[in-house]
């Protein structure tokens, strides 16, 4: 006996201002999710999903790199509207907030009425800014000892990266332009750690100031970047990408600047590649000290106070795979790349018990293999070769060092997009 119920793919028609304020709390949504760093593909799937679930018969979103427009269909009749992004900020709070009200009013816990309260209800997360310093100064410590440096060098650090971090909050509270933001941040971070090379402090002082700059790895626009080109959001991918390219510029004009202000040596850096220790004491000891910066940045993009843990675990594997994997096994480049698709592979699992996105607890978890002593190394061969002219050393230097942080850097985007590949999977134009 056939079924009185409508087929699921007709949907009654919707009055017009019925549809007119469905397709406001969608764009609402969508909105709210931009601005506070979530990639593309999420913003369009929760707008959309939240359509459907509110009655629209067809949503189209089309995201641009500082507006969104959607498109509500229902009965024929179509409201268009546009609205302009005005970044506010990493916030995964928000997102996984935002993202969860729309899996309620999915499963039919919210009415339209509730949704908008919810929606409205969502205030961003804001960790206490004196807590943020010192766990970034923490953070940046840890990232010291990783690379090598004796406890006087990570005492250095800490300093340098807890004032270049209050710096940092200082400006972006005077609502200065990210780059000033960083561009100052870095010259004062190289300032206070590079007085470890004029006054002796710590057997590798260099190795504090490739360190303390750290907290400045524009770490979520570079991933969104990719995540955003390889699910074929190019526009908004690219305008990403140059984002983090200038923040990364303006990090290094501020290192080279203080450099040059001062007058720090800019020989080449000597450092201890490992943690002090012995096999599975070592490899615990690296896997402790990633879990710091993990956290630290963790509250940097303001994750929910119940995913840190997840954070720390995340960081803590990922360290601790590269670890086991190189140089033994696999150029650490490679395996910089299997410990970040691991990761990222684990997050998402994580996410789907969690019901939040798995940037939450993956983007936090990456930056504990940020290489930036190479990075570090390639700007001191640079400056050199601006002091003193070209030389072959100096050249090799700067190529070697600087082809070496960009392919880690890359190993580490590509490997978190690797669930975007596997798992993202549009339907085919024939």
């Amino acid at each position: 006996m056939a079924s009185d119920l409508p087929s699921p793919s007709i949907r009654p028609s919707l009055a017009e201002p019925e549809q007119r304020e469905i397709t406001r709390l969608c764009i609402e949504t969508g909105m709210l999710l931009l601005q506070y760093g979530a990639e593309s593909a999420l913003v369009e799937s929760v707008t959309r999903r939240l359509g459907l679930a509110l009655g629209i018969e067809r949503v189209e979103v089309a995201i641009m790199a500082n507006a969104i427009t959607l498109t509500s269909l229902s009965g024929g009749h179509c409201i268009t509207t546009v609205r302009r992004n005005e970044e506010r900020g990493i916030n995964m709070h928000v997102v996984t907030e935002a993202q969860r009200a729309v899996l309620a009013i999915e499963a039919g816990e919210l009415d339209r009425a509730g949704f908008r309260h919810r929606l409205e209800s969502i205030k961003p997360l804001r960790y206490p800014r004196w807590l943020v310093a010192l766990m970034i100064g923490l953070s940046c410590a840890c990232f010291a000892r990783l690379a090598g440096a004796d406890l006087p060098g990570c005492a250095l650090t800490f300093a340098a990266s807890t004032m270049a971090m209050l710096v940092r909050q200082w400006f972006a509270a005077l609502h200065f332009n990210p780059l000033v933001t960083f561009f100052a941040a870095a010259f004062v971070a190289t300032s206070v750690a590079g007085q470890g090379l004029v006054y002796k402090i710590g057997e590798f002082p260099k190795l504090a100031m490739a360190s303390c700059v750290l907290l400045l790895v524009p770490g979520f626009p570079m991933i969104n970047s990719i995540a955003d080109m390889v699910k074929g959001y190019i526009n908004t991918g690219l305008a990403r990408g140059m984002m983090a390219v200038l923040l990364g510029s303006a990090t290094s004009a501020g290192i080279m600047l203080a450099m040059t202000v001062w007058h720090f040596p800019g020989t080449e850096l000597v450092a201890n590649p490992t943690v002090p220790g012995h096999g599975l004491v070592q490899l615990l000891q690296t896997m402790a000290l990633a879990a710091v910066p993990a956290v630290g940045f963790a509250l940097v993009f303001n994750v929910p106070t119940h995913a840190l843990g997840y954070c720390a675990a995340g960081g803590a594997i990922g360290r601790g795979l590269r670890y086991l994997l190189s140089p033994g096994v696999m150029p650490i480049e490679l395996a910089t790349f299997v410990a970040a698709a691991g990761v990222s592979l684990l997050g998402v699992y994580i996410a789907q018990r969690m019901r939040a996105h798995p940037k939450v607890f993956t983007v936090a978890a990456m930056i504990p293999m940020i290489p930036g002593v190479p990075f570090f190394t390639a700007l001191t061969a640079v400056l050199e070769i601006q002091r003193n002219g070209l030389t072959q050393d100096l050249l090799s230097t700067a190529i070697t060092s600087g082809l070496r942080a960009a392919f880690i850097v890359a190993a580490l985007a590509i490997g978190l997009a690797v669930p975007g590949l596997l798992f993202y999977r549009r339907k085919p134009v024939v």
